[in-house]
């Protein structure tokens, strides 16, 4: 199976047709039950030492607009802009973006937006202290809700983000992940290991830069 549908007490596998159906699984943002809060950006090493001055860090430098600089981040910045060998690329895990910037569901609105905002990204997965995905929250999350930002900015993220979320395998065909984000009309997906594990996310601006860059055009006839 390509496709996982990730959520609280969710493991759901999905076939390809269910995949590319919006109506496979719920659309619309529910709230996402909070956890305790352990960190608010999910690095994804497993090296946790000194995490207590890293998250006094961060918070510092968004308060004073300065750019956040952690590992995760810094390596998400140098893999992402990273040159690639050229040649075919057929899987997620070929052209996603890695490691994942990520929050706990219960951190607030307002460090969602300043990491997106600071990062240039349009998505955050939602991970839990034990590492699971238990959401989703996106820009559009952000930009439809009808309340004044300083209303918004202390409430958990997981109020605007969406709970059950679509994932792909890291081996999913890379057109099957193109047709499904043209189908759902979204911006990307997490990418999962084979334990579940978030250990990427691809969104449409990957695909191209890699139709662009590192594709073969017949992969794509």
């Amino acid at each position: 199976m390509s496709f996982i549908v990730f959520g609280p007490g969710i493991s759901d596998h999905l076939t390809l047709n269910q995949a590319l159906s919006p109506s496979a699984m719920p659309s619309q943002p529910q709230a996402v039950v909070p956890t305790n809060s352990t960190r608010r950006v999910q690095d994804t090493d497993e090296d946790h030492s000194g995490h207590d001055a890293r998250r006094e860090q961060l918070h510092g430098e968004l308060a004073d607009g300065a750019a956040p600089r952690t590992p995760a981040i810094g390596a998400y910045e140098s893999v992402r802009h990273a040159q690639r060998e050229l040649g075919p690329v057929q899987f997620a895990e070929q052209i996603m973006t890695s490691p994942v910037l990520s929050l706990m569901p219960d951190a607030p609105i307002s460090e969602f937006r300043a990491l997106i905002t600071r990062r240039k990204i349009g998505l955050v997965p939602l991970i839990d202290a034990q590492k699971k995905l238990v959401g989703i929250v996106t820009k559009g999350d952000l930009t439809r809700q009808r309340v004044r930002f300083t209303d918004l900015a202390p409430r958990p993220v997981s109020t605007i983000g969406t709970p059950n979320v679509l994932t792909a395998t890291t081996n999913t065909n890379i057109r099957e992940l193109a047709r499904v984000l043209l189908a759902r009309d979204i911006r990307g997906l997490p990418i999962v290991n084979d334990i579940g594990d978030v250990v990427g996310v691809v969104t449409r601006g990957d695909i191209l830069r890699a139709l662009v860059n590192y594709a073969p055009l017949e992969l794509w006839l």
